[in-house]
């Protein structure tokens, strides 16, 4: 990820510390406002970080929560090896209790976990499998961005809806590296950035995200997408989802179903962008899994550069659904590491895991 204004080159929304043996994270919270790099040496640290979205994505979760797994490896090296096991798993409850609906952070946090048992509780085997995951993303996300820019072509107008680029996956993006991969072939995109209320991660990380690799691009507000779709001005919906089932049933930001309802009826095909790790493998069904609800003064205030603005009726009450279900009869298909795959392609892929 390049952050031309402040001229960095090759930063990582989630990054080890190799010198100082730390997790540093860039706090999400103040794109595009600033830029500012938080260090954590704990794992209880790390855990208000992934619940206070300091971090967010569902890739960069899902890093974070493998490097707190190695962590809770040195917190528990001193206490008699019998009770390591029970301590750990302790740890790691709390790590995966954190956000429940991005099973990248489950599904990383558990093989960290495994690794530390099959290393007898070494923290440098144990941290050595937290950055292998963590650049399995990395190059996961790469090929996503090489392999989807196939289904871009040459002044395609594109909607995305929240955040799933560089910030929200280590680096390279899921949703929007094949559009930035597009724009740097030379292609003549235009993104619609929905805002994605309440958290306005589309209008705020998104739209910088834009900004900084010199796309064209407009924010619009989430109830406009469905009217530009019946006006012909958008050409394909990509965006990105915090776990998959095995049928290719997607949870993603609240306000993707819609989107998905809206792409279907106008016939606007619709792709949903992740790597592996957001494959949830244990889930039957929509039932198995939990959508994380949050904190109504999300919905009531708004995060400005000057602090939190209350947007609402002070005396009302407010419901904050973070995720929606989509299924796959609305997605056109599933962009990856293996190519742009649709619904049984994409099923076979996952029985082979």
């Amino acid at each position: 990820m390049k952050i031309k204004s402040l001229g960095l080159d090759g930063v990582r929304s989630v990054e080890w510390n190799e010198e100082k043996n730390w997790l540093t994270l860039i706090d999400q919270r103040l794109i595009p406002f600033e830029v500012k790099f938080n260090d954590y040496t704990n794992v209880e640290d790390i855990c208000g970080a992934i619940q206070t979205m300091v971090v967010r994505g569902a890739p960069a979760i899902g890093a974070t929560a493998a490097y707190a797994t190695a962590l809770a490896i040195k917190e528990i090296e001193n206490i008699p090896v019998c009770d390591k096991k029970a301590k750990l798993e302790e740890k790691l409850d709390l790590i995966q209790a954190t956000r429940p609906t991005a099973v990248d952070l489950k599904n990383y946090s558990f093989l960290v976990y495994q690794a530390a048992l099959e290393t007898n509780f070494s923290f440098d085997e144990t941290l050595l499998a937290a950055k292998r995951l963590s650049n399995q993303t990395l190059e996961e996300c790469r090929l996503i961005r090489e392999k989807g820019v196939e289904i871009i072509e040459d002044g395609n107008t594109i909607l995305t809806h929240c955040n799933a680029g560089p910030l929200a996956t280590v680096d390279y993006g899921t949703a929007l590296g094949p559009i930035i991969n597009a724009h740097n072939q030379g292609k003549n995109v235009h993104v619609f950035v929905d805002e994605t209320r309440p958290k306005l991660q589309g209008a705020k990380i998104t739209g910088w995200e834009l900004e900084q690799e010199g796309i064209s691009h407009q924010i619009i507000s989430d109830s406009a997408a469905a009217f530009l779709m019946s006006k012909g001005k958008i050409d394909k919906v990509i965006l990105g989802a915090d776990r998959c089932l095995k049928d290719g049933t997607i949870s993603n930001k609240i306000g993707t179903y819609s989107v998905a309802i809206a792409a279907n009826y106008h016939k606007v095909p619709f792709y949903s962008a992740f790597p592996w790790s957001t494959v949830d493998l244990e889930s039957e069904s929509i039932e198995d899994f939990k959508i994380e609800f949050r904190d109504e003064n999300e919905v009531k205030y708004v995060k400005s550069k000057e602090g939190d603005v209350l947007v609402a009726n002070p005396g009302s009450d407010a419901l904050n659904p973070a995720f929606d279900i989509t299924p796959p009869e609305l997605i056109t298909g599933y962009i990856t590491s293996k190519g742009v795959l649709n619904q049984e392609e994409l099923m076979n892929e996952i029985n082979k895991k």
